[in-house]
């Protein structure tokens, strides 16, 4: 027992001292190298939560937001600092909100019809092929839109340019927010086993960054059979003393089974909703895609984050030379939340 503990403890201290190495890199104005993420995540998993809590902090004092909290218009609906905090509180409580307003028709069809012209990657292995995704006859239970093309989508623009998701996550964070990944991907009607690539069994994420929130939005109608996101309720929280075994297991996937004796079956949730439906979820807690039976599913995910690893997560992505007037005004007001968008030189 004495030696575990002195193995313990050197594990903490020399993971505790990566992280802070890739902090002093982050604050010399460059990027942390993959051993801190690392370090990082098994940290949170050693601690149950309570060293993300510490990095969570430092990155609210690194970062505070810029956010004015005034009223403005969104493709949801009009915004007020009220309705932001309503949002958020239900997210502090649950782990997830699901918005009362929706993504305009002419968004998703515009977003749906180019989904199925361009190149996307057939699962999530080394070794995927890059094909146009065909409802008829799927070959992988994921096809992922590469970023640098779905951006390229004038309907993607602009909902990467509505101004909701940045006031939200800012207002969660307590904390100036960045753009991560706006990823775009079907999920098609497959033998209904769950894929492991595909993240479809319980599982936790841990994404470049200390504190993170992930919007997702329902291009296509999502029923209980057509891969609804599955949360389980309240396993956001850190420190949770029924998360620490759990945790303690790393990062690995989850049976069913078992994620309903810890939390209870009444707290695992489909979140199931009309095309248009957008849904804010942190992703620390978990969760998983539910595999579609009846219908393929296409769904948007912009994912805002406090950025400290943010290289891990591809780099910056290139913009088209001619965007649509709501990106470039987004651009303008809010250039922080665009850090990984660069503009294209006219040729």
């Amino acid at each position: 027992m004495i030696r575990q503990s002195i193995d313990r403890a050197k594990v903490l201290s020399k993971n505790t001292a990566k992280v802070f190495h890739g902090l002093r890199q982050y604050l010399a104005g460059g990027e942390p190298d993959t051993d801190s993420w690392r370090a990082l995540l098994d940290l949170h998993c050693m601690t149950n939560g309570r060293s993300t809590d510490i990095m969570t902090r430092v990155m609210r004092t690194v970062r505070p937001p810029r956010l004015s909290g005034a009223p403005y218009e969104s493709l949801l609906g009009s915004f007020t600092s009220k309705r932001v905090n309503e949002i958020v509180e239900d997210i502090r409580r649950d782990g997830y909100c699901v918005f009362k307003g929706r993504v305009p028709a002419d968004i998703c069809d515009g977003i749906t019809a180019a989904s199925l012209r361009l190149e996307a990657r057939a699962g999530r292995k080394p070794d995927s092929k890059m094909m146009v995704f065909d409802p008829k006859s799927p070959i992988a239970a994921v096809y992922d839109v590469p970023e640098r093309e779905s951006i390229k989508i004038v309907e993607m623009q602009r909902l990467v340019a509505d101004p909701i998701f940045a006031n939200v996550a800012e207002t969660y964070f307590r904390a100036r927010s960045t753009i991560m990944n706006a990823a775009l991907w079907w999920s098609p009607v497959m033998d209904g086993k769950p894929d492991t690539d595909a993240a479809q069994l319980f599982h936790f994420d841990y994404d470049p960054a200390p504190i993170w929130l992930k919007f997702f939005v329902y291009l296509t109608e999502v029923t209980p059979t057509t891969g609804p996101h599955v949360f389980v309720r309240g396993s956001h929280r850190r420190q949770l003393p029924i998360s620490k075994g759990l945790l303690a297991r790393h990062y690995v996937r989850i049976p069913d089974d078992e994620i309903e004796a810890v939390y209870g079956k009444e707290n695992i949730i489909d979140l199931t909703g009309p095309r248009g439906t957008v849904i804010a979820v942190d992703t620390l807690g978990f969760h998983k895609g539910k595999p579609p039976t009846t219908g393929n599913r296409l769904l948007a995910q912009i994912v805002l984050c406090t950025p400290l690893f943010v290289k891990l997560n591809g780099g910056t992505v290139p913009l088209p030379v001619d965007i649509v007037s709501e990106l470039e005004e987004a651009l303008s007001q809010r250039p922080w939340v665009y850090e990984r968008y660069r503009a294209s030189q006219p040729e």
